[in-house]
């Protein structure tokens, strides 16, 4: 499935580095049909309706202050109901000034976060807060980007203080940790020893794991196998290959190992699965 940008969805920024904030209700029926996926971050605000949001292959019941958190790549859709409201704040990679020092990658933080979050016990973030910075956005004066940026800043750092997201204990640990989880991203289909990560680090497996593990709770190898089985389920759910030709996309040679690896995870043979997500979509 391809990654649609913000202008083959409809969605066109004055600049591609622009943060976007648009109220929901303009933005319930999108140009490319759901599910889909995207290259930038999305942002889906619920302060009142209903429906369901399905984000990876899991499905949420929309309820009034919710935020969703769709990062570049994530498959999702949803059918809200009509009277659903709320907002929709997209922003990419280069959003943010290379050399900003809020917090430093606001980017990356925002990958820290779960799919769903609950709003109301903020302190900070309401309805009034999505409405200034909306207006903010529309309205578009001189500095309105800076402004735009320090409120998703403070949005995006207080979503991660409520979810008590375990974070790396220093800023060496977390570039390692982002390291990391950006080369997964760009070379999960070829390589999936942990030997190969570690070697591209300059650090030792051992270490390497050591460190996955105290911060996301989970060996690197562990990391390193969900990433493939996430998009293998893509590729079953979204894909005409057959499951030998997801195998070879995703660096398995052997069509049996790869059919005992997707069974052992998915429960089922593959073409169970497929046929599940068949009559689901």
């Amino acid at each position: 499935m391809k990654r649609h940008s913000m202008s083959s969805l409809g969605v066109i920024p004055a600049i591609a580095s622009d943060i976007r904030v648009e109220k929901l209700e303009h933005r319930t029926t999108p140009k490319i049909p759901f599910p889909h996926k995207h290259d930038f971050y999305q942002l889906v605000v619920i302060l009142s309706g209903s429906g369901w949001h399905e984000v990876d292959f899991t499905r949420h019941t929309v309820s009034k202050n919710q935020i969703y958190i769709i990062k570049p790549g994530q498959v999702h859709g949803w059918k809200l109901a009509k009277n659903t409201r709320g907002y929709v704040i997209e922003y990419t990679d280069a959003s943010f000034p290379k050399n900003m020092t809020l917090e430093n990658h606001i980017t990356r933080r925002s990958r820290a976060l779960p799919d769903m979050m609950k709003l109301g016990k903020s302190k900070l973030v309401n309805g009034k807060f999505f409405e200034l910075m909306e207006e903010e956005f529309r309205h578009s004066q001189i500095h309105s980007q800076s402004i735009l940026q320090n409120y998703l800043s403070i949005l995006v750092l207080d979503l991660l203080r409520l979810s008590k997201a375990k974070e790396a204990d220093n800023h060496e640990q977390e570039d390692l940790i982002m390291a990391f989880t950006d080369l997964l991203e760009e070379h999960f289909r070829e390589e999936h020893s942990l030997a190969f990560y570690a070697q591209e680090l300059k650090i030792s497996a051992k270490a390497l794991s050591a460190k996955i593990q105290r911060v996301l709770g989970k060996p690197a190898k562990e990391v390193i196998q969900e990433r493939c089985f996430l998009e293998a389920k893509r590729l079953l759910s979204y894909s005409t290959l057959s499951v030998s030709e997801i195998g070879y996309e995703l660096g398995f040679d052997d069509p049996n190992y790869f059919s005992r690896f997707l069974k052992q995870n998915l429960k089922v043979s593959a073409q169970q699965f497929r046929q599940r997500a068949l009559k689901k979509n």
